[in-house]
Parts: C-alpha cells; sequence; structure tokens
C-alpha cells in the first residue's frame, strides 16, 4: 500500500510504508547519536571507542568496543551491548540484570544466520574472561559464523557475584575449621544482593532464550565447557527448536555431584601423571620415584609449612609466601587441569621435594590470582547449593574413599558448611534427568581430565540419538583448542551433521613432553 510522495527532480513519487518506516529508524538512530543520548553500562575492562555510534540487531544496541581481561594481559576489539532480563521470571516487570553481550563478527562476506554461543565453566566462571583471548579453538567458526559472547548471571561483566576472602581460605583448607568457613560464608552473603538464590542454571537458560529472541536469531549453536555443559544440555531440553548443533566439551552428565567427584577425579589424574612419568625412561631417571617423593613433599609440609619471600606479580612487592599442604594441594588441582600446565608438574614437585620451594610457590601465588580473578564464588555457591548439594545425603557418600585422595574431604565438607546457610534458587524438575534429542551433539573428553572423565560424556548421551563421543588420549580438561579440534568444530557446525566427522586425529596431538628441567623438554 502507498504510504506518502516525496518530491524527486521536481516531481512526486510514491513510497511505501516500509520505505518510509526505514528512513524514520535510520532518522531516530542518527538523532539519538547527535544529541548524545545513548547511555552505557560500565562494565568491568570495558572500554567503548565511539559510544554515540551503535547499530541494532534485533533489539539490542551494539558499540565498537575494547575489553581486556583481568590481568590486562589481553585485549579483544569487538562490538558490546546489554540485554536487561528480569531477576526473578514471575516478576517480569520487577528488579532487572544487566547482562553483558558482546558480538564477535564474521570474518567472511556472507555470514551464516545461526551464530556460535560459547558457554563458560566454573560455576562462576564468565564467557568475556573464557573465550575472548587467543587460543580458544573458534577461530574456523569464526569465518563463517558471529560469536556471541554471553556472560552468564552472576559471572564476569553480568553482576558478578564475588565473595571477598573466600578464595584466600580456599587455599587454606586445613586450617579452617568449620565455624570459621561460616563466618566468612555469613560475611559474604551480607554483601551480596538479597536475591542470591536467584543465580541457577534454570535461569541462566531462560536468560539465554530471552537473548536470543532479543537478537532476533531463530536457532544457534552451543559450545559448553566444563560447568557450561550443564546449561548447554538444559537449553538443549528445554528449547530443542532453537538449538541447531551443541558441542560438550569436558562433559558434566546431568546426574553428577559436583562436591563429591573433585577429589576422586583429581587423584585419578594425579596417578596417571605419576604413571607416565613412570613409562617415560627420560622423566622416570629425572624424576626417580616421584609419587613416593610427593608423599614425603606433604608429609614434611604438614609437619611445617614454609615461609619464602616472594616478588608479587601483581605490584612487583616483595610479601611473604607460604607453602604448606594446602597450597601444594590447590598446585597440583589446577596444573593438572591443562594438559600443557601437567608438563612441568613433575619438575615443580621434585624441585620441591629437594626444598626447592620457590618455583612452586611462585606457581601457586600465579594460579591463586589467576583462579581468584575468574571465578565468582558467590555465584558457584548459588548452582552447587541449589543444584547439587540439595539433592545429596551426606551419609550416603563414602567419606573414607575422599579420605584416601590427596585432597581429602575437605572441600567436600566445606560445600556442606556453606550450603547450610546459603539460599537455594530454582530449579526445573528436569534438570537432572537425561537429556533425550535427536540434534546433532558432539562430545569431547580427554583421558587425563581430572574433573570431568570420559564415562561423564557416556552418560551424557545416552538418549543423545544423534551424537558422537571423541576422547583424546593424554589430554585434560577442555579439548576445544587441541590440535585438529577447531577444525572438526567448525566442520560439524557448518554441515550440522556427524556424518563426515571422524575424531582419530586428535590423537596425532597428544599432551605435551614433561618438562626435564626449567629450560623445557628434553630434545
Amino acid at each position: 500500500m502507498d504510504a506518502g510522495i516525496i518530491k524527486k527532480n521536481g516531481h512526486f513519487s510514491r513510497i511505501s510504508r516500509s520505505c518510509l518506516l526505514l528512513i524514520v529508524l535510520a532518522w531516530f538512530n542518527t538523532a539519538l547519536a547527535a544529541n548524545g543520548t545513548v547511555n552505557w553500562p560500565e562494565f568491568d575492562n570495558v572500554s567503548y571507542i565511539d559510544p554515540q555510534n551503535f547499530y541494532l540487531h534485533g533489539k539490542v544496541r551494539f558499540t565498537e568496543c575494547l575489553v581486556n581481561d583481568p590481568s590486562n594481559t589481553h585485549f579483544r576489539r569487538l562490538d558490546c551491548g546489554m540485554v536487561s532480563v528480569p531477576v526473578d521470571y514471575k516478576e517480569p516487570k520487577g528488579k532487572q540484570i544487566q547482562l553483558f553481550v558482546g558480538r564477535i563478527k564474521a570474518a567472511g562476506k556472507k555470514p551464516r544466520p545461526d551464530p556460535l554461543i560459547p558457554l563458560a565453566g566454573g560455576p562462576g566462571a564468565a564467557a568475556s574472561e573464557s573465550y575472548l583471548f587467543p587460543n580458544q579453538g573458534f577461530d574456523k567458526i569464526n569465518l563463517q559464523r558471529d560469536i556471541f559472547i554471553i556472560d552468564q548471571r552472576g559471572t564476569g561483566k553480568s553482576q558478578k557475584l564475588s565473595c571477598p576472602g573466600l578464595m584466600e581460605a580456599n587455599s587454606e583448607l586445613s586450617e579452617l575449621s568449620s565455624s570459621k568457613y561460616r563466618e566468612l560464608i555469613s560475611k559474604c552473603l551480607k554483601v551480596l544482593p538479597p536475591y542470591v538464590d536467584q543465580f541457577t542454571t534454570s535461569l541462566a537458560v531462560k536468560d539465554l532464550q530471552y537473548i536470543r529472541k532479543a537478537l532476533a536469531v531463530d536457532s544457534w549453536n552451543i559450545y559448553g565447557a566444563s560447568y557450561g555443559t550443564r546449561v548447554a544440555q538444559h537449553y538443549l531440553r528445554q528449547y530443542p527448536q532453537n538449538t541447531r548443533t551443541v558441542i560438550l566439551d569436558a562433559v558434566v552428565h546431568p546426574q553428577a555431584f559436583l562436591a563429591y567427584d573433585i577429589a576422586l577425579m583429581s587423584e585419578k589424574a594425579l596417578k596417571l601423571m605419576y604413571q607416565r612419568c613412570k613409562q617415560s625412561a627420560v622423566c622416570d631417571k629425572q624424576f626417580p620415584d616421584l609419587e613416593h617423593a610427593v608423599e614425603i613433599l606433604f608429609t614434611r609440609l604438614k609437619k611445617q609449612s614454609v615461609e619464602l619471600q616472594m616478588e608479587s606479580f601483581n605490584s612487583g612487592e616483595h610479601a611473604a609466601m607460604r607453602v604448606g599442604p594446602d597450597e601444594l594441594k590447590l598446585m597440583i588441582r589446577m596444573h593438572l587441569y591443562s594438559s600443557d600446565a601437567t608438563a612441568i608438574l613433575p619438575l615443580l614437585l621434585y624441585q620441591a621435594y629437594k626444598e626447592n620451594y620457590a618455583p612452586l610457590a611462585r606457581n601457586s601465588q600465579k594460579l591463586l590470582n589467576t583462579f581468584g580473578d575468574l571465578i565468582a564464588l558467590g555465584m558457584h555457591n548459588s548452582v552447587v547449593c541449589s543444584e547439587d548439594i540439595a539433592f545429596m545425603d551426606k551419609a550416603k557418600f563414602d567419606r573414607a574413599a575422599l579420605e584416601n585422595t590427596y585432597m581429602g574431604p575437605q572441600v567436600f565438607d566445606l560445600m556442606f558448611d556453606a550450603c547450610e546457610l546459603w539460599p537455594s534458587g530454582p530449579v526445573d524438575a528436569n534438570l537432572r534427568e537425561s537429556v533425550a534429542s535427536d540434534r546433532p551433539v558432539l562430545l569431547l573428553s580427554g583421558t587425563a581430565d581430572p574433573i570431568t572423565p570420559p564415562d561423564y560424556a557416556e552418560k551424557a548421551a545416552l538418549k543423545l540419538s544423534n551424537s558422537k563421543h571423541i576422547v583424546a588420549q593424554g589430554l585434560a580438561h577442555g579439548l576445544a583448542r587441541y590440535g585438529c579440534m577447531p577444525t572438526l568444530m567448525a566442520k560439524f557446525i557448518e554441515e550440522a551433521s556427524l556424518a563426515n566427522i571422524q575424531g582419530e586425529c586428535i590423537n596425532k596431538t597428544g599432551p605435551e613432553p614433561f618438562f626435564m628441567d626449567f629450560n623445557g623438554p628434553s630434545p
């Protein structure tokens, strides 16, 4: 239908309603920019390049920005946006949370309409601090597809629920009484919002659907790592019609209890490292009877911790650094997550056994700083207390099995202490049920994973009728960036099919060789 008339070259011609609407919208956006009326939220580690220059993707406004990681080591230029979602979906017009949404535009000239959404682990890690920076395995996907970086509520730039003092306490577990830990939990709850229970997986999945609609995206491809696989599976369960493909990397199956298995799985990974060193003539010669040496090291540090004067990574100032059994546990546990970091672990442990504690202390300090910056422990507690501890009868779990691990039962015990005080949030009734779907799902596991072993993925795949599980020998937690995996993932998403996905190529990569000294592996 005709909507109006404009004058052109001295003559009048008709324009359609749609053209008129486009003209009005363009004028409106230009006027907004010219008048400086666009206000952007102050997200942590985000700088807006030209905040009055923006565009719409669906209903979401984006502008070019620069994002740095918390350590200011890496920077990424992308487009930043924000979506406000209800704290409680039962009250859609009530209190809102601003969620950070970043857009990395596809590099190709004809991008596909279905973007990639990578979901971070933890619980408590943020997508903007996990996936924006180099070597994450998504570059080939990004050639054809936009990548939307969405910080889950309670993490990163989406009202991060931090607990000052809790991270430091987690590095001194053996000296931390139940009453002291409860005191720290109470202090944390006092500084967090009163709706701290509203940060569960069930609500995060509703957020994703809300954002998808706001972006005017019909369907998307989902990548989840570690805890992010729980979110990805639940989104697939709730919204299969909007899920094109799913990649589950380091899989948490729906019935898994995050609190109990930590020590057991980490012990298994440590034993595998000992075995691998023993089977290497070079490693076994350089670090003879490594397992026994580490047992002696633990015994020594339990009797007397070591105090060192260390230069801080952050300030450069010298400060006292303690090396005790808890620092040793944390250092071992965190190194086992990465195949690259595991490569230096025998060297660090054996040097400490020989009473050269400085390398171990430096690594422990760096890990504590990094882990403390990345994980929102308040959000972590909201998820674990609502979705794991709430379904567990502590008396039915084998405590003796935990006693026989290098980590011991402290993490397990303290999580129950925390959750007695921490409010539980909404959990969908089907969250812990196996997901039944015929959507294409690619599952990835490493045999040396210290927290999500391959059998977790097998359990997750029981009712996934169109799935394939790739297992990498010797690799640890997360495969996306290793070897042929970036190519395989891009191929899988492009074809939305598993027919041409052959995973044997990942085993050409293998774990990094062990460091024999601080110059690196043996030639």
